[in-house]
């Protein structure tokens, strides 16, 4: 009996399952016409599950079914060469039978920038005289459901271009190698003749792409990349989860920018002045903040977006004004503008909801987002400094939320970070935080501003004045200098 389980058991285990994984890796080549009207795209791909996707697809009313609109001639084959069946079902998804692997042709027509796009066509595709940005979300047909093993990127260029990537170059000329399917979809490259300046700093390696217009101003960029990373890796006492970054920089009028898993893409209003640093060097280092809050950290759902962008806009300016990268009067708007913020959300606006549910329309919504969650941030890093005697304050409660949740898959609650911050500081912050950030009535800034030895003065839905509190504490005073790095 003993013999025939253990037979019985080997015969089993010698019969792969026809749908297993046949462990090889996926395969796209990527052709790019010379006219840039056109990229072609073959792929051999496990497909696991029965769906073929184009992931975040943004469906507009002149699209309705978003990217996948610029998907032309697709042709699915098995690996003997015969037609798999496709069905259609809208916005990027194509149902066939799959748990198996596949040959995919299909051809992108690259004209996303003449159209509007929810998140800038700085988050899609764009052309320069230079070539082409591209994110992976608008050339990348994948496996749906789930996409096992690494994947080979082969790009065929025009002459004089190359592929500028944060993947990790693989054998041959414009190859890499992407290890999963996030990191070949959310993720940005330029395919083109800009050029490149490739650094270490802060525990990562950093691609810089500039336009031809930035190209000359390399070093102003430099400078401030190298600092603020440097002070993110001090801040968050680890390098984030990814350690190679490429950073896309173009002129747009729109002056905004879109973070992905390794990489981000940013348009720049004018020149890269350092007199004009608090508008483009703020969103630059924001973005690259992202890295650490934002992909490293990730929430559980947009319940908690206003961490992921207001905790970070905090970070990055009260990091801009300890690296003296930003002027004192920057500094004190900023603080201004918190307040300003707030009142024209609630009264001009008339939103009423609470700055946790106001993700749902994060772009309309976006003075409750950022603001607000920047309100909360400085609000928690004031308590916990005064309530410990200026022993703790936000960056011990980032960093260990750092070491627990700073995992793939791993994701955070409002009830993480409330229980991580009495952890680690013995204060409990849960009833601030929630009234901030759960509680839509408004909340009365002018304690918080007290003490940081500061008096709020509101005149009118516009005037919001900081000025020194002729009763502040030099303690108040000090912690001042202590969170920005500068007196008031």
């Amino acid at each position: 009996m003993i013999r025939f389980i253990f037979a019985a058991v080997a015969a089993v285990a010698a019969v792969q399952p026809a749908w297993a994984w046949d462990k090889q890796a996926n395969n796209y080549r990527v052709s790019v016409d010379a006219d840039a009207k056109y990229a072609h795209v073959e792929a051999d791909v496990w497909v696991e599950g029965n769906l073929l996707s184009l992931y975040s697809v943004q469906p507009t009313p002149q699209l309705p079914n978003g990217q996948a609109q610029f998907i032309e001639r697709l042709e699915v084959r098995d690996l003997e060469g015969k037609p798999v069946a496709l069905a259609d079902k809208g916005e990027g998804d194509f149902e066939l039978r799959g748990d198996r692997r596949v040959k995919l042709k299909y051809d992108v027509r690259l004209e996303h920038d003449r159209y509007d796009w929810p998140g800038g066509v700085e988050e899609v595709m764009y052309h320069t005289d230079e070539g082409i940005m591209s994110t992976g979300y608008a050339l990348f047909l994948v496996p749906g459901d789930k996409m096992p093993g690494e994947t080979r990127v082969e790009f065929r260029l025009p002459s004089g271009w190359q592929a500028r990537t944060p993947w990790r170059p693989a054998d041959g000329a414009n190859a890499f190698v992407a290890r999963s399917r996030r990191e070949l979809v959310d993720n940005v490259f330029f395919l083109g003749s800009a050029q490149m300046d490739q650094f270490q700093s802060g525990g990562i390696t950093l691609s810089l792409v500039l336009g031809k217009r930035y190209w000359p101003q390399r070093a102003v960029f430099r400078e401030m990349l190298e600092r603020q990373l440097q002070s993110y890796l001090a801040y968050f006492g680890r390098p984030p989860l990814q350690d190679r970054y490429l950073i896309v920089i173009n002129q747009g009028d729109s002056g905004d920018g879109g973070a992905f898993m390794g990489s981000f893409s940013q348009f720049l209003r004018g020149d890269a002045r350092p007199e004009s640093r608090v508008m483009w060097g703020k969103v630059l280092a924001h973005e690259l903040l992202h890295f650490w809050n934002g992909h490293s950290l990730v929430p559980a759902n947009d319940k908690e977006e206003w961490f992921k962008e207001g905790v970070t806009d905090y970070l990055t300016v009260m990091t801009l004004a300890r690296n003296r990268l930003i002027e004192h009067r920057h500094l004190v708007t900023w603080l201004e503008n918190l307040s300003r913020a707030q009142t024209v959300a609630r009264r001009a606006q008339g939103l009423k909801m609470p700055i946790r549910d106001a993700a749902g329309d994060k772009h309309n919504n976006w003075l409750l987002v950022y603001s607000g969650g920047s309100l909360a941030a400085l609000a928690v890093d004031v308590e916990l400094r005064r309530a410990t005697g200026d022993k703790y304050g936000l960056q011990q409660v980032m960093q260990a939320l750092f070491a627990e949740f700073a995992q793939p898959g791993k994701r955070y609650t409002l009830d993480d970070i409330c229980r991580v911050a009495k952890a680690t500081t013995g204060h409990d912050i849960a009833p601030l935080l929630k009234r901030i950030v759960a509680d839509p009535a408004p909340f009365d800034m002018a304690p918080v501003f007290a003490g940081i030895g500061l008096q709020l003065e509101t005149f009118t839905m516009l005037e919001h004045t900081a000025v020194a509190h002729p009763d502040a504490k030099a303690a108040e005073r000090q912690r001042f200098i202590d969170m920005f790095g500068m007196p008031f």
